[in-house]
């Protein structure tokens, strides 16, 4: 007696293979605990995951993720667009999800989310003298260093004494821009530590890893060290 196998598709009517579904899965438990810490309000948000060393899955835009699942997500190229001619559209910063992918051969997971917590995270705020503001195509960026905290060792110090600079950007509509404001000022320019997440002013926060686990690890350590910036 012949068995159908029944296929979980993703949003662009690919197959998911049972590794993508399960990883898919765990991707989704992650965004339940950001929408339970309000992080991820209305259709804000985006999440990825490498599929293939030259793919990665994202979720569609327009969808509250509160109720993700792995049919949500778009299967996506290293160059931001959608492997389906008829796939519904991705995200709108794809395109910088791709540009994290596409640099970092050890990144797998990307989380962005608006939490409360990133407020503080403001170039023009006086009180964060340590910031440098420059200028490049008519936006500003620099580095908000942050030492002194045990928690820091979640983020691969060795001590809580090294400093952690978390690169701030000012926020634009252009993705392209900003995509390039990134690649070479962040990636292609060698930081002052090491390169794992940055913050889009007045935005949000995106956060990567080798692995979902190590980018929620990293997220949760930067949301807290934001929470203790606040005190």
């Amino acid at each position: 007696m012949k068995t159908l196998q029944k296929y979980i598709k993703d949003a662009s009517f690919f197959p998911l293979s049972l590794k993508e579904n399960y990883e898919l899965n765990s991707l989704c438990k992650v965004v339940t605990r950001l929408d339970e810490r309000k992080a991820i309000p209305a259709t804000s948000s985006n999440f990825s995951l490498r599929s293939k060393p030259n793919e990665f899955l994202i979720t569609k835009s327009g969808l509250h993720k509160r109720n993700l699942n792995p049919s949500h997500f778009i299967r996506t190229d290293l160059g931001g667009n959608p492997l389906h001619p008829l796939s519904p559209k991705p995200s709108d910063e794809t395109l910088l999800h791709a540009l994290i992918y596409k640099n970092f051969d050890s990144a797998n997971a990307v989380l962005h989310c608006h939490a409360p917590e990133l407020d503080i995270f403001n170039l023009e705020c006086n009180e964060f003298s340590q910031i440098i503001k420059q200028k490049q195509d008519d936006l500003k960026y620099g580095f908000l260093r942050i030492k002194g905290h045990e928690l820091l060792k979640a983020l691969g110090f060795k001590s809580h004494t090294e400093d952690f600079f978390l690169p701030i950007i000012e926020n634009h509509q252009d993705m392209s821009l900003l995509s390039n404001v990134i690649e070479e000022n962040f990636i292609k320019t060698k930081t002052p530590s090491t390169f794992t997440a940055f913050v889009l002013e007045k935005h949000g926060i995106y956060c990567f890893g080798n692995s979902i686990s190590q980018a929620e690890i990293r997220l949760e350590t930067i949301l807290h060290l934001a929470q203790n910036l606040k005190k």
